[in-house]
Formats: C-alpha cells, structure tokens, sequence
C-alpha cells in the first residue's frame, strides 16, 4: 500500500514540474509577449498573401488545396493566441490584448474566406468573391492595426 502512495505522489510531482518546466500556468514577459504577437501577425499576413497569389493564379482543386492549407495555419496561429497571457499591467496589457484581438480577428476573417474558397464555388459565384475579397479586405486591415499596436514602444494608440 505505502508503495502505491510513494509512485502516485513521484508521479504527481513529476507532471507539476513537468508541466512548469514547458512554462504551462505562466505569464510571458510583455517584451516576450508582443515579439510572438508580432512574429504570428507576420505569419497571418503571409497566410494571406499565400490565398491572395492562389485566387490570382489558381483554379479548381488546387485553388481548394491552397485555402484548404492556408486555413489549417490559421487555425493554429489561433490556437497559439489562445494559449498565451501576458505577464502585464494597466495600460501595456490593454495594448497587448487589443493587438491580440485584432490578430484573431483577423485570423478568424481570413479562416471564413478560406472556407468560402474550399466550398469549390467561388470561380462561378460573384457574391462569394464579393465576400471572400470583404473579408480578405476586413483582415487586412487588422493586420494592420495590430502592426501599429505593437511597433508603437511608448504604447500610445495609433492615429486613425
């Protein structure tokens, strides 16, 4: 009996030190923080201009491949926002969170022009292009703001 209690309790502190080692139940440095929201803004804005050169260039089954691929990126690029917090304060973190929301914002709007793409009817259908390029156009412009937020050192808002 008392070698069941020593194994469960060495394999309980294993998983805690474990799980504290991979920096799981942490926050990340501000300084940390904005370079992985920065490095992933340049990611999506590449994802875009991957779909952006495959609407130009592409048609039928590879045109759904290349969405198909861009959105499976996107998603964990969102997956990644997700995981991380901010070991911030007042106004740095309001700063930080509204640059991670317009990056997923911006990740979610490009992820339903993926999906409008691989539904396979977007050659053929004016108001599905319509909508794919308002949400190319819509996460652009995120992308965007988020690059302002995050290049701005003294954290002062972006003119608009």
């Amino acid at each position: 009996m008392l070698t069941y209690v020593i194994v469960i309790l060495v394999v309980i502190a294993v998983l805690y030190l474990s799980f504290r080692a991979l920096g799981g139940g942490g926050g990340v440095t501000a300084e940390d923080y904005r370079t992985v929201l920065a490095r992933i803004g340049e990611f999506t804005a590449a994802r875009a201009a991957e779909l952006d050169e495959a609407l130009l260039t592409l048609r039928g089954t590879p045109l759904v491949e290349a969405a198909n691929a861009a959105r499976k990126k996107l998603t964990g690029y969102q997956e990644q926002l997700g995981r991380l917090e901010p070991d911030a304060e007042g106004s740095e973190r309001d700063l930080l969170e509204s640059a991670r929301s317009l990056l997923s914002v911006a990740i979610e709007d490009l992820g339903w022009a993926c999906r409008m793409v691989e539904a396979g009817n977007h050659a053929g259908n004016q108001g599905v292009q319509a909508a794919v390029a308002e949400l190319r156009s819509a996460a652009a412009g995120c992308i965007a703001a988020a690059q302002r937020l995050l290049s701005d050192p003294a954290g002062a808002p972006a003119a608009r």
